[in-house]
């Protein structure tokens, strides 16, 4: 998935982490697939465009309907 924003989640000022220790970052899929749906991924594993690793990721939309 390639990406076109990038800005680190934070909740009342604490930065979300992935396990690796490098902060989490929201984006935009641009894929046929999943047209502009947004995402937290691993700024890590997005920035070597990692797919199906055990880096975070998880759809904003999901996130939020787990928060409720």
């Amino acid at each position: 998935m390639s990406a076109s924003s990038s800005t680190t989640s934070t909740n009342s000022g604490n930065t979300y982490k992935c396990w690796c220790g490098v902060g989490i970052t929201k984006l935009i899929s641009k894929t046929n697939q999943n047209p502009y749906h947004r995402y937290y991924q691993c700024i890590y594993a997005a920035s070597l465009r990692l797919e199906n690793d055990n880096h975070v990721f998880k759809w904003v939309d999901e996130a939020f309907t787990n928060e409720i």
